[in-house]
Parts: C-alpha cells; sequence; structure tokens
C-alpha cells in the first residue's frame, strides 16, 4: 500500500501526556468512578508502552494521543491488556482507503466493487485507523472506529472473527449464540423491510454485528438495549460494565 512508504515514526511520547485533560475533554467516559478513571488512565499508559504506534503522515497532539489510548483502553478496563494479545502495531494513515475488492452475495455470484475502509484490523496483524475518522471520536453518536477495530481483535482471539469472543469466567457460550444469533437473524429481516434499529452494516455478517453492538454499547447504550436488551446484557457481562447507566438523558 503506499502510505506504508510516508514517514513513520515509532518512538513513546517524550513527554508524560496530559492523561485528566484528555479524559475529561471525552463525554464516553464521563460517569466511571474516580477508581476506574485512573485505571483506565495507567492502561492507556501501559498500552502505549506495549504497543508501537506507527504515524504515517498525521501528527496527533498529546492530548488526541492519550485520548485514542483512553478509548482504546476502554472495553478491556476490567479485562486487563491481556485480551489485546492479538496484535503489537496501532497504524495511523490520514483517511480511509479505497480498493477494488471481490464480493460474494448470498446466491453465490460475485461481483467487484469498490470498498472504503476507515479501519482494519488481521489476524495477528496490525490494527489500521484513519485518522480522519478517528480524530471527532468520543462522544455519544454511537460510533467509535477504535472500539469498532478493537472489538475484532477481541472477537479474533478465539480463532476466526465469528462475532464469539472468549467468554469470561461464568457467561455460558451457547446462551451468547442464542442471544446474538435472534439478534442478528432478526436485523437481516429488518434491513430487508427497511426497518434496522441500528446501523444495517452490521447485518453483513456476525463479527459485524459483533463490532457494531460494541461500538452502540459503549457510545449509544441506549439504542442499543432499546433494540436488542439480550445483546446488551451479554456485553455487559463480557466487559463488566453498565455505560447505560453512565449515559446522560437525551434533551427535548
Amino acid at each position: 500500500m503506499g502510505w506504508f512508504d510516508w514517514l513513520t515514526r515509532k518512538h513513546p511520547p517524550a513527554a508524560p501526556l496530559p492523561w485528566q485533560e484528555a479524559l475529561q475533554a471525552l463525554p464516553i467516559l464521563q460517569g466511571l468512578s474516580e477508581s476506574e478513571q485512573q485505571c483506565l488512565c495507567e492502561l492507556g499508559n501501559e498500552l502505549l508502552a506495549r504497543k508501537t504506534l506507527t504515524l504515517l503522515g498525521v501528527t496527533p497532539t498529546p492530548r488526541q494521543t492519550a485520548a485514542l489510548a483512553l478509548q482504546a483502553a476502554l472495553p478491556i478496563l476490567h479485562l486487563g491488556l491481556d485480551w489485546y494479545a492479538g496484535f503489537h502495531e496501532i497504524i495511523l494513515i490520514p483517511a480511509p482507503v479505497t480498493r477494488r475488492e471481490s464480493v460474494e452475495d448470498e446466491y453465490g455470484l460475485v461481483s467487484e466493487v469498490e470498498a472504503e475502509h476507515a479501519g482494519e484490523s488481521w489476524q495477528q496483524g496490525p490494527l489500521v485507523l484513519a485518522w480522519s475518522e478517528l480524530a471527532d471520536d468520543g462522544g455519544w453518536d454511537g460510533y467509535n472506529l477504535i472500539i469498532h477495530e478493537l472489538t475484532h481483535k477481541l472477537d479474533m482471539l478465539g480463532g476466526e472473527a465469528d462475532g464469539v469472543p472468549p467468554m469470561r469466567p461464568g457467561m455460558a457460550m451457547a446462551e451468547w449464540r442464542r442471544d446474538f444469533q435472534a439478534a442478528f437473524d432478526d436485523l437481516r429481516r429488518k434491513v430487508e423491510c427497511s426497518e434496522a434499529p441500528i446501523d444495517p452494516y452490521a447485518a453483513t455478517h456476525p463479527a459485524e454485528f459483533l463490532a457494531v453492538a460494541t461500538e452502540l454499547f459503549f457510545t449509544d447504550p441506549r439504542l442499543l438495549h432499546g433494540a436488542y436488551p439480550a445483546v446488551y446484557a451479554q456485553l455487559a457481562r463480557l466487559f463488566s460494565q453498565h455505560p447505560l447507566a453512565r449515559q446522560p438523558t437525551a434533551v427535548g
């Protein structure tokens, strides 16, 4: 890819990052307890120390770097950094990459399409994120690129990305599969009727359903809980978090 030829920097920040400043600037982190905020900052700092942050044509400020790390650490706040063992590098690129791909439909017909990718996750490979899509993340708007792509990494811990990440002790995989399959099937039916309650992209594959659902869990939990309460409950068990209690009441 052409952007791999650009100037690359792979060194840690020279000065301490403004963790508290970044934390206070991110709406989805409001409502965390003081101990959770401290743990999140420590996790973010450890993540940057253990993963290579490769910058290709982008220059985030110290606060933006801290904000990126805090959002990346949010899903593993009560899981630990070992849940991100499947990759070693985060690559930031300026903008989404567009390329031609072969796509097979439900009838087995293959066609060539141009697809835009704002983020990519590969098995045991790097995490690639488009800075133009990432810089404004952190609000209660239902979208968060880094959480979406890191969910794929969690999914891949068990092998192929299939919408079933490893379970925490006390969780039942059969119940997870039941609740997610029922929601996925319901979404596919509603997409056909143009009545999708969440992003229709989630209906393209079980792995994408998990990634979109996790995005919503952390950035618009009210929408996810209203559409698929059983999915919300499973994610609450996995992450040991209840962002619905943190989300502000809608105005008006």
